[in-house]
C-alpha cells in the first residue's frame, strides 16, 4: 500500500474544483440556449425563407 494513499495534491483538487464550477455554470447556460432555440420559429415555415436564401 502506498503511503498517504487517500491524500490528493492541492493542485489537483483546485483543478477539479475549477472544472466543477465551470460545468455548473456552463450546463444550465446550454440548457437555456437549447430551450430558446426550440422556441424560436423556423424561417422556412414562418414565411421568411428569403432570409435563408440570402445567406447562401
Amino acid at each position: 500500500m502506498a503511503k498517504n494513499a487517500h491524500s490528493t495534491p492541492a493542485v489537483e483538487r483546485a483543478a477539479e474544483t475549477c472544472a466543477n464550477i465551470v460545468a455548473a455554470i456552463l450546463v444550465p447556460f446550454l440548457i437555456v440556449l437549447s430551450i430558446v432555440g426550440l422556441g424560436s420559429s423556423d424561417p422556412v415555415t414562418s414565411g421568411h425563407a428569403y432570409a435563408v436564401e440570402a445567406l447562401r
